[in-house]
């Protein structure tokens, strides 16, 4: 079995791939949002797609970003949670139980 960091190596986890149940809450939502996409997309011309599209554009490029911000965050937090649990004062920690 390869360990975690072979499998990051070889490309085998992707935190970035998104997987949802078909009848959830999110799916419910992107359907309407692509429905709706098509809809603006096929009544729109000129000008007005032009402006459709920046819009799409930037919502994907704030989505994105936000979402490796809201990564890299959850990644420094777990880092130092596991910091946090193997720095310790081990006379502190065994006393407490003991005390009890």
């Amino acid at each position: 079995m390869a360990s975690f960091i072979e499998e990051l190596y070889y490309g085998n986890i992707n935190p970035n791939a998104k997987q949802f149940n078909l009848s959830s809450q999110y799916a419910n939502a992107m359907k309407i949002f692509c429905d709706n996409e098509k809809i603006l997309i096929r009544e729109l011309s000129g000008d007005n797609l032009n402006l459709f599209n920046a819009l799409v554009n930037a919502h994907d490029e704030i989505s994105a970003t936000s979402d490796i911000e809201n990564f890299k965050l959850g990644f420094r937090l777990g880092v130092q949670m596991i910091c946090d649990s193997l720095v310790f004062d081990e006379s502190k920690i065994f006393r407490d139980i003991t005390e009890e």
